[in-house]
């Protein structure tokens, strides 16, 4: 039984973790523009993910796919379906309430409270295609369409149109102060405050269409290959070589995150003014998000899969008794510079052996 035990021991505690490599997670992987070691892996029961369908919530995280909404709890793999939501889910955004604000292929607004209750939201015309879900500090939601900006007041179903525009809306997104940044098909880019009767232009004929932005924690706006800073009215570009972005993603120290469907996905690093390239998420890549622990969800060609950084496991050395502590070394040697097999087939010879030697002793 004595050898059973520390045989189950030694396979467990190295030969495991030396030697077996699970399909779904490839450990220990370096990513040179952050300097951190990730375990990537993939998230199960999950279909494709949308550019702009990733938010983060209390307890979980929510995902809009092309076969409704789905929710990933904290230290799980596995993705679960919620009931009655079947139709594609383009846009999600969540509330300081926990509900989730999501708009369909089929332009229809719901919302989903309290990981209970589905309730539809009405008004938005049926040829307003959503382009866009934000939500300011009071709840209020803001929804960008090809028709126009729509506004929802917090704990009310029925949206209303804005009075200042009919825009075509690419891009809405709302900062700290609840001043609400848009880009449109003519490639403009304004900003609107609540105490103006009208939107300002900060930005005319920008170089490309921009579809996606994202906002630090100092209202630093990323849209497309330019980074607006709020604060001074200043404009500047970096050196993205794709424009075609889908997704942005800011972390936690606003390093930001650019999803390029054509060439993998761009790294900038906070303060830098020149992005780094990296393939390590594959090259096709339709949406990435970044939460407040750093975990990184990626959507590309293959799939749906999760980047954590990478802890080491530790694993505790054996307890030897003083007058076996030489063979143990031995031993380890043995193993480490030979294959498994032979380091296990010479660890129990010497068990064997000392069962022998004990045995004849007490003869």
């Amino acid at each position: 039984m004595r050898k059973i035990v520390v045989w189950i021991v030694v396979i467990n505690s190295v030969f495991f973790h030396n030697f077996i490599r699970s399909n779904n997670i490839l450990q220990n992987v370096s990513f040179s523009f952050n300097n951190k070691q990730y375990v990537w892996t993939r998230i199960e029961g999950l279909d494709n993910i949308f550019r702009n369908a990733i938010t983060f919530g209390k307890e979980k995280t929510y995902f809009g796919s092309s076969r409704g909404l789905y929710a990933l709890t904290t230290d799980n793999i596995k993705a679960t379906k919620i009931k009655g939501i079947d139709d594609k889910v383009l846009f999600l955004t969540i509330d300081q309430d926990n509900n989730i604000y999501f708009a369909t292929e089929d332009n229809y607004i719901f919302i989903y409270k309290n990981d209970t209750s589905i309730v539809k939201i009405e008004g938005v015309e049926a040829d307003a295609d959503v382009t866009a879900l934000a939500l300011d500090s009071m709840n209020n939601l803001y929804l960008g369409t090809l028709a126009g900006i729509y506004y929802l007041p917090a704990g009310e179903t029925v949206v209303e149109k804005v009075s200042w525009g009919d825009y075509v809306i690419f891009a809405l997104i709302i900062d700290d102060q609840d001043d609400v940044y848009f880009t449109t098909n003519k490639r403009d880019f304004f900003s609107y405050q609540r105490n103006k009767k009208d939107p300002l232009v900060l930005i005319q004929n920008l170089n490309e269409l921009i579809y996606t932005m994202a906002i630090d924690q100092t209202n630093n706006i990323y849209l497309g290959n330019y980074i607006y800073q709020t604060k001074t009215n200043e404009l500047n570009q970096i050196n993205l070589r794709d424009r075609s972005i889908y997704s942005i993603a800011v972390d936690a120290n606003d390093n930001i995150y650019y999803c390029s469907f054509l060439d993998g996905v761009y790294f900038l690093k906070k303060g830098a003014d020149q992005v780094i390239k990296t393939n390590l998420f594959g090259r096709e890549v339709q949406t990435i998000a970044v939460d407040a622990n750093a975990n990184i969800f990626v959507n590309n060609n293959e799939g749906s899969f999760i980047f954590q950084i990478y802890n080491p496991p530790i694993i505790p050395d054996p307890v030897v008794k003083p007058k076996d502590m030489v063979v143990a070394k031995v031993l380890g040697y043995v193993f480490l510079g030979t294959s498994g097999a032979v380091g296990i087939s010479c660890l129990g010879t010497y068990l064997w052996n000392k069962y022998r030697y004990k045995k004849s002793r007490r003869r």
